[in-house]
């Protein structure tokens, strides 16, 4: 029973990327002026004028920059608090979901295709780091390591012990060949979300289970996702770090990961509830705060061992948050949903937001209001009210 519905989740994964892969290949195909042929996305991002009131899917700020990055490659950036935006120059015109400083100069975004771009001018121009096709490369290398690793082990196993490494065996082989499919037809994967420490010490994730992790300032990248304890690969969210140094990765059905050693290993604490979260931020007085579908949020203050829901009364998905340099909690999603709370995400107060846009990023700006992005641009909320 355990096999064949595990075969059948691999397979149905694996034609999905197949399909994914063909539409692209049907619908995305250019000639370059060499006269080859090429998907669009990964032609250079094209600059327009409607870029910031297009869809947006991530914002960020350092010091007296805020990037914001979304569809067809499009990231922009404002040193006057988003009155005005200028276009980086970008490699790809591929969605870009997540962007993040990682230092005063230092820069990254993470979108489809699991693509990783680099910036070392405040995100004024970006270059391509790691691909889905290195993703591809390193998930097969990991699975053949597998096999190889079982295939000993079965052989000096019990009998009693056969039929479990056996399985695991096949889930490896169904790995690889997943792995070489997306080596041979192409990588639809998105990463979702990535973070840094510091300039050396970072992490991306995304759909699938994916982890990545780099100490080297994206040197190299190492694949972490075996170190998981998500046997279902459901899809990762968000991750944040707590003040003591935890940290936590959220993620589709309820998955929760978290180390306590900077990445080296993870557990899997008991989740309050079997929705997807959609991220998770880490509060001023140590504690997390995770949320997601249907408004449902939920905080706690000993790392993630124990979790209390919070009564919002608001049932709008959240897809984002951040904690604000005043250490106040903003939480955004469907539907015009803004969130606040000043006591670490122990009650919020729902902010009032004109039309019903889904917000899908938020950022302080530099002189202390929320900018929120998403369907149709980028916007304001000062204070309570929000000017659209």
């Amino acid at each position: 029973m355990r096999f064949d519905a595990l075969a059948n989740l691999r397979r149905k994964r694996r034609i999905f990327l197949q399909i994914l892969a063909i539409l692209f290949a049907v619908t995305g195909l250019v000639v370059t002026s060499e006269g080859r042929s090429t998907r669009f996305q990964m032609l250079p991002a094209l600059p327009t004028e409607a870029a910031s009131d297009s869809l947006i899917l991530d914002a960020v700020t350092e010091g007296q920059r805020t990037l914001i990055a979304g569809e067809q490659g499009h990231i922009l950036y404002s040193d006057d608090n988003g009155t005005s935006w200028t276009h980086a120059q970008v490699p790809v015109s591929l969605s870009i979901t997540a962007v993040t400083f990682c230092g005063v100069n230092c820069a990254w975004v993470a979108g489809h295709d699991g693509i990783l771009l680099r910036s070392t001018d405040r995100g004024e121009s970006w270059q391509t780091n790691f691909t889905g096709t290195d993703i591809a490369r390193l998930s097969a290398d990991a699975a053949e390591a597998t096999i190889r690793q079982l295939e000993a082990e079965i052989e000096q196993a019990s009998p009693d012990e056969i039929p479990d490494l056996e399985w695991e065996l096949e889930d490896a082989q169904f790995a690889l060949d997943d792995a070489s499919a997306a080596l041979e037809d192409g990588v639809a994967m998105p990463l979702l979300d990535i973070w840094f420490r510091d300039e050396r010490n970072g992490f991306a994730l995304g759909a699938y289970g994916i982890m990545l992790q780099t100490r080297d300032g994206g040197s190299t990248w190492s694949l972490i996702s075996d170190r998981l304890d998500n046997p279902d690969d459901f899809h990762l969210y968000g991750i944040a770090r707590s003040v003591s140094g935890t940290l936590l990765v959220a993620g589709e059905a309820g998955t929760l990961l978290r180390s306590r050693d900077d990445g080296e290993s993870w557990d899997r604490p008991d989740a309050p509830y079997q929705g997807s979260f959609f991220g998770i931020v880490a509060a001023r007085d140590g504690g997390f705060i995770a949320f997601g579908l249907r408004g449902n949020v939920f905080r706690s203050t000993d790392e993630g061992d124990s979790w209390m829901a919070v009564e919002t009364g608001d049932e709008r998905t959240l897809l984002s948050g951040m904690t604000r340099s005043d250490g106040t909690i903003v939480l955004v999603g469907s539907a015009g949903a803004v969130l606040a709370s000043n006591d670490n995400g122990t009650s919020f107060e729902t902010l009032s937001t004109s039309g019903n846009r889904v917000y899908s990023g938020v950022t302080e700006t530099p002189d202390g209001k929320i900018m929120l992005v998403g369907f149709g641009g980028v916007s304001i909320a000062d204070g309570v009210d929000s000017h659209e």
